[in-house]
């Protein structure tokens, strides 16, 4: 007998799905019980970037920063390519979206940072390792990716690429360590971040990553109650408020939402109960 989950073909959770939960349930609904998959804007495409050039990096210690950067600006190249421009004239277009000329010139240094702070932990034993765990009661396994694992240290390095260095990991971030810890068997997690200017690195305390267990175990079950209440998920995204100003919609989420709404408001509201 299939469980909650499965019956909305959700076969699979993620530290990313459950923080997408907690902060937009409406958004969760659209994007895992439609199906519909996330764009990905300007930042995500940066920190994409910068990921697999300081991959490159690490694990050729003997590159330099600038064929780090090369690499990095033919993915950039690749990724943000604006058809029906001649060459000399793409760059000066695409700085006019907003936000691009930011992000593109933002990725340099945050590449150069991210190298120079994580070649301290010498050569990584594997890049962008699969894990899985379970949460007590919760049916679908929770998968996820580390970016760079150490051995030698006993330790797991996140990268991650921000405006603004931040003095604490935020409870998003937290929460994906620690599912990483738990699938791990408690090893050490520690998340780099980089901005253009500088890098550092902050790790996870064992104590953070308990409460935030207890924190994904309760989101799952709240998600797992909510998915019983009908075997029709649009059922189920009418009993939720959307708030469209919130920065996880996409595009796609988006229109989906608004398409779902609109039809949730042409059905008929139930007869009234006179006591």
């Amino acid at each position: 007998m299939t469980n909650a989950f499965e019956r909305h073909g959700i076969h699979r959770l993620s530290a990313s799905s459950l923080n997408m939960a907690r902060a937009n349930t409406a958004a969760w609904l659209i994007s895992y019980g439609y199906d519909v998959k996330q764009t990905a804007n300007l930042p995500m495409m940066a920190g994409s970037v910068v990921e697999h050039a300081v991959e490159y990096g690490i694990c050729n210690p003997d590159a330099s920063i600038e064929a780090c950067n090369e690499k990095a600006s033919k993915d950039w190249g690749r990724r943000t390519a604006l058809g029906g421009f001649r060459d000399v004239d793409r760059k000066s277009k695409l700085d006019d979206i907003i936000g691009y000329g930011s992000a593109r010139r933002s990725y340099p240094g945050m590449v150069e940072n991210a190298v120079k702070e994580l070649r301290q932990y010498g050569v990584p034993t594997e890049c962008q390792i699969k894990v899985e765990t379970q949460l007590d009661g919760i049916p679908v396994p929770i998968i996820g990716y580390k970016d760079f694992s150490y051995d030698a240290h006993g330790l797991d390095v996140d990268l991650k690429t921000t405006s603004r260095m931040p003095n604490d990991m935020s409870a998003d971030h937290q929460l994906q360590g620690a599912i990483y810890w738990k699938a791990s068997g408690n090893r050490t997690q520690r998340f780099c971040y980089s901005t253009k200017s500088e890098a550092k690195v902050l790790e996870l305390e064992p104590h953070a990553a308990e409460a935030a267990i207890a924190e994904a175990t309760q989101i799952a079950h709240i998600l797992m109650r909510l998915l019983s209440v009908s075997n029709d998920i649009g059922e189920i995204v009418g009993l939720v408020i959307p708030d469209f100003s919130n920065f996880r919609w996409s595009p796609p989420t988006r229109a989906k939402a608004e398409e779902v709404w609109a039809a949730a408001n042409q059905k008929q509201p139930p007869a009234m109960v006179s006591v």
